[in-house]
């Protein structure tokens, strides 16, 4: 193996230690697959008990190679350019890439000055997609002798033949004018952008046999590209394996691991998934993370506030003019330049909750576009107000105010103090009077308030009309938890996302908790009513 670093030149054996390697994959006649799979058969075992032998493709594997280098025209052309192969983690995706990308760069699949490239999400990662190959080169004299190594750049070019490989990191500016031959993309579900993808895809197009393969758990979201591939419909030219538990199924249920887990007992530790399973189902928090990561099932991570089946507990419908003169508690939540105005009435006697959203309507069109959801279509059916211009008109939330104070008996209404001084000097203006209570965000501040909207929205009390708007801002909804205390409060991933609805309802829960008067070292400031 040749020397490391900027400028390493290749480091030869000697003469009399040169040999000739008959390779098990040159027979005459042997289909592509079955020379693609004794190449990764001749590959040494690296770490683990089993170091040194030879390695061992599981019966997912072998179908997977299969099915990519075993179709073929009539012309003996392989016919698959793009392979996805979907598992949950642990079930040696990294390993079986490092292999694919060996079998182009210098085994059976190697074209004159190919070009190979490993591309993953960070430097961390690439640099593990890298290592694991440096070490069955490494593992292999055959191929040190003829490869140069250049740590510094992550790159392996084969002498003989003149193609390289290079690992790549999502910064899409790198890929462009590169014409590979041969490309692996790993854990794509943690990309954030495509680019690097589609630009290693459509440089495929300066090549006649070329082929890339990713491998991933699978992606949160519908809408992540990844997602989209797995869901296409079957086409000759791609070929898509899913290993995945079945929807619903119970966190326990063994076979369901074996579904997402092809190599469970051999890669993946069963014991060690018992353990995963049973913290998750003793903590809903960890049920997402085991679902995706240990079952490969396509849903959120994070940790969400809302589950679905607890938020659609609350869709029974409801006429709101039932509510007039009912006791309710407000929360008010203003916006930045990029949120939503939200503006929340709980009527806890009811179990009903009324949420306000305002948009400009001269960024309506831009909003609907950089946040992904249908604003415009949301103003149309009445789940949101526009206001005239390009910010937020306070005079429409002034308007509701007053009507609000008309039809229903509001004890508080709950406000953040960043952006109100404006509202206030309008509301004085209006000579318009409410019970207003200062809420200080914050952890100590929504702590409670968050224990009582998840205790009414799991008893059926915060029943919300199906509001699509709040439907979104539910499944945006994440909690920020001090390890030390155990306090949480409300926040978001994405800067796109939305929770201005749910924060207002939150400050409105708040608001019901208080009884009496406040102390003085309280968190919320009393501002009584409102007088001009």
């Amino acid at each position: 193996m040749g020397k490391r670093g900027p400028g390493a030149a290749k480091h030869r054996r000697p003469a009399a230690l040169e040999t000739v390697v008959d390779h098990p994959w040159d027979k005459a006649g042997m289909p592509p697959e079955e020379r693609v799979l004794a190449f990764l058969r001749s590959l040494p075992i690296v770490s683990g008990i089993k170091a040194g032998a030879n390695l061992e493709l599981l019966e997912f594997q072998e179908r997977f190679v299969r099915a990519v280098y075993g179709s073929v025209d009539d012309k003996g052309r392989r016919l698959v350019k793009l392979a996805a192969l979907s598992v949950a983690r642990g079930n040696g995706k990294s390993a079986l890439l490092a292999g694919l990308s060996l079998a182009h760069l210098v085994g059976p699949m190697m074209e004159p000055f190919g070009e190979c490239y490993a591309a993953a999400l960070d430097r961390e990662q690439a640099g593990k997609l890298y290592s694991l190959t440096v070490q069955y080169l490494s593992s292999v004299p055959w191929i040190a002798n003829r490869v140069n190594v250049r740590d510094w750049h992550k790159e392996i070019t084969d002498e003989q033949s003149g193609s390289i490989w290079r690992a790549l990191t999502s910064d899409a500016r790198k890929a462009h004018g590169l014409a590979p031959s041969f490309w692996i993309a790993d854990e794509v579900a943690q990309w954030r952008k495509r680019d690097l993808w589609d630009n290693l895809a459509t440089g495929m197009i300066k090549r006649e046999q070329a082929l890339g393969v990713t491998i991933s758990t699978q992606a949160p979201e519908d809408h992540h590209f990844w997602s989209e591939m797995l869901d296409a419909p079957p086409r000759p030219s791609t070929y898509t394996q899913l290993h995945a538990a079945p929807e619903g199924c119970a966190l326990d249920d063994r076979s369901a691991w074996l579904a997402a887990n092809p190599a469970l007992g051999v890669f993946v530790n069963a014991e060690q998934i018992a353990v995963d399973a049973e913290r998750a189902m003793a903590m809903a928090s960890h049920e997402p993370s085991f679902r995706l990561y240990n079952l490969n099932q396509r849903v959120d991570a994070s940790e969400r506030a809302i589950r679905p089946e607890d938020w659609d507990r609350n869709s029974q419908p409801f006429d709101a003019d039932e509510l007039v003169g009912q006791r309710c508690f407000g929360g008010l939540d203003l916006s930045s330049t990029r949120d939503l105005t939200a503006l929340a009435l709980w009527f806890p006697d009811a179990g009903c909750l009324l949420v306000w959203h305002w948009v400009p309507a001269d960024t309506i069109k831009e909003r609907s576009a950089n946040d992904r959801v249908p604003y415009d279509l949301w103003a149309k059916e009445g789940w949101i107000e526009k206001t005239s211009g390009s910010a937020t008109d306070r005079i429409a939330i002034v308007r509701r105010l007053e009507s609000i104070l008309r039809l229903y008996d509001l004890v508080t209404l709950g406000y953040d103090a960043w952006r109100f001084e404006d509202l206030e000097q309008d509301l004085k203006r209006e000579n318009i009077e409410l019970p207003l209570v200062k809420f200080v965000p914050g952890l100590k501040s929504y702590a409670p308030a968050m224990d009582g909207f998840e205790r009414a929205l799991l008893a059926g009390r915060m029943r919300h009309n199906n509001s699509p708007v709040l439907r979104w801002q539910a499944s945006n909804l994440e909690v920020e938890t001090n390890q030390t205390t155990g306090d949480r409060k409300p926040t978001k991933k994405d800067r796109r996302n939305r929770i201005d609805g749910l924060v207002a309802t939150i400050i409105a829960v708040a608001m019901s908790q208080r009884t009496g008067e406040l102390e003085q070292d309280s968190v919320y400031e009393e501002r009584g009513i409102m007088t001009v």
